[in-house]
């Protein structure tokens, strides 16, 4: 771009002289000349130096080369503007394709940004969660200290009934060994009593019929002494 305004400068000093040149004739009388300057007024107001033929033939061959350069630049910016108008179009595609980017980023973002919410949100409750365990095993723990107590209590009573209920059943044992002694000794005592109540019967009845002898025996032997008295009737 610098080099093309550079160019369009010097094209524009030199159509500049040549048609100072061609009008050298027409303004030399409002022209202050001298033998060795000539000057003429330009469209601008200004004075302006006057060349000579030679000079502007030489600007006319250096407009010349400039034109073919000017072609040639001009060539290389239609050049430019395709690849500008190829670049513009590449960058408005890479445009919508950023954007594109961007707004998948932002979505991506904002999915991640609810993701990491809920995930700060799930590991609250999990930390809370954890705590309320912690407090729980810690109650349990307790819990479980004291079961251990009463546990520890109760198997002691139970040791304590055990040894009582095997003292019992000692006891029982010898209660038992002395009902059944008792029993034998009842048992045995009744069956000497009824022994002796037979023996005590067959005595009475051994007596009843040894004193009856005895009254038959007297009864006779009194007969025999008075054999004149009377027989007593006899029952």
């Amino acid at each position: 771009m610098k080099k093309l305004l550079i160019l369009l400068t010097v094209m524009y000093a030199g159509g500049m002289a040549v048609e100072a040149a061609d009008r050298s004739c027409r303004l030399s009388s409002r022209s202050n000349c001298s033998p060795a300057t000539c000057w003429y007024k330009a469209k601008d107001g200004t004075f302006r130096e006057m060349l000579s033929y030679s000079k502007a033939l030489g600007r006319a061959e250096d407009a010349d080369d400039i034109e073919i350069q000017l072609l040639e630049v001009q060539t290389e910016l239609a050049t430019a503007r395709t690849d500008i108008e190829t670049v513009r179009a590449d960058a408005a595609n890479l445009k919508a394709e950023l954007e594109n980017q961007i707004a998948a980023l932002t979505q991506q973002l904002e999915s991640e940004r609810q993701t990491v919410a809920a995930q700060k949100e799930r590991g609250d409750r999990a930390e809370a969660a954890h705590k309320l365990c912690i407090e729980q095993i810690a109650d349990l723990r307790d819990n479980n200290k004291k079961t251990e107590d009463s546990l520890k209590v109760a198997q002691d009573d139970l040791k304590k009934t055990f040894e009582e209920r095997d003292s019992l059943k000692t006891a029982r044992g010898e209660l038992e060994q002395k009902l059944t002694d008792m029993t034998a000794a009842k048992t045995a005592a009744e069956d000497a009593a009824k022994v002796s109540q037979q023996e005590l019967e067959k005595l009475k009845q051994e007596a009843a019929e040894a004193k009856k002898s005895a009254v038959e025996s007297e009864d006779k032997e009194k007969d025999a002494a008075n054999p004149d008295a009377e027989t007593p009737a006899q029952n």
